[in-house]
């Protein structure tokens, strides 16, 4: 039996006009152009995840949900940073987190997307003059990740790392926690401007995961006074860090050094997005905001700054 009239109308959610031949089919004609002009105005855009599997299409208008980093600056939020949960995650962002910058006029800026993953938790490494026995060994291997030359990993998930520094070849020794801590791959470089300039690139490390508020807190510093940093990491994928043994946890970010000038600007604006230790060279400067009593030889041809996990405001939607 065909199907009445005004209950097709409701079925395709069209305005049928008053009964006459051909009301129906006009109706749905107008909607069928309506939805192709829709179709034309926002193509399809395909997600594309790990490993290039397309996931899922969705319509470029479709906003899509992932955990997001919001960096503030204006006078009444300066240096604030927010990791905002929505209650449902787009399919195939759920191991993915946006950073967006707010910047004084109020515009906001999609920096980048990166991906995160998790792994245990490394305590401070202790250095020694040879290979670490102290549990067995699963893995030995030979690498070239800037400095380091050598990884061992033992059953329980301690990493060790050999290579040299400043003329000095030894090991770290990184022990692993029961707990698991969350690592961002950072992007190879930055290249963002738009009024606001938020750029970096790596030198000679692949240090190049790091904490998501680490993350956040470095792309407020960057488009604080547009200044292009380069940096030589922060820790490796599984949070150790040779040849630093505070890096752990990608809890701190090198940079190499800009002229004073500048390089106080940067550090200024790195203490404002919540890097509260911030370690010079020996034979640098004594800048603001720096932590004089920890001065070395060590840090003579860069910048450590250390960041304050605890300063991200969680807001859950």
């Amino acid at each position: 039996m065909p199907e009445p009239e005004n209950e097709k109308c409701i079925r395709l959610k069209i305005d049928c006009p008053p009964k006459k031949d051909g009301g129906l089919k006009e109706a749905e004609d107008r909607q069928r152009e309506k939805q192709d002009m829709m179709n034309r105005k926002y193509p399809k855009q395909k997600i594309i995840i790990k490993g290039g599997k397309i996931k899922k299409e969705h319509n470029i208008k479709d906003k899509i949900k992932c955990v997001t980093y919001h960096i503030y600056w204006n006078s009444e939020t300066e240096g604030k940073i927010e990791k905002h949960i929505p209650k449902q995650i787009t399919e195939g962002f759920e191991n993915k987190y946006q950073y967006i910058y707010h910047d004084k006029e109020g515009k906001e800026h999609e920096i980048c997307t990166v991906d995160w993953h998790k792994t245990k938790e490394k305590n401070i490494g202790k250095k020694y003059e040879a290979k670490p026995t102290h549990k067995k060994i699963i893995s030995d291997k030979n690498v070239v990740e800037g400095q380091t030359r050598k990884r061992v990993l033992y059953e329980n998930g301690d990493i060790a790392e050999y290579g040299s520094n400043n003329g000095k070849t030894f090991w770290v020794l990184y022990t692993a926690n029961s707990s698991e801590i969350e690592l961002v791959k950072m992007p190879d470089e930055l290249n963002y401007s738009n009024s606001i300039n938020v750029k970096y690139d790596f030198s000679n490390t692949q240090r190049r995961y790091t904490s998501p508020g680490s993350l956040a807190g470095f792309i407020g510093a960057l488009a604080e006074n547009n200044l292009k940093l380069t940096t030589t990491g922060s820790c490796f994928v599984s949070a150790s860090c040779f040849p630093s043994q505070e890096h752990v946890n990608g809890k701190s970010i090198d940079t190499l050094y800009l002229d004073n000038i500048n390089e106080q600007k940067f550090i200024d604006a790195m203490h404002k997005f919540n890097f509260n230790k911030q370690i010079t060279g020996k034979d640098k400067k004594r800048f603001n905001n720096a932590t004089p009593e920890q001065r070395g030889t060590l840090h003579n041809s860069h910048l450590h700054s250390g960041f304050n996990e605890s300063s991200i405001k969680e807001v859950k939607k």
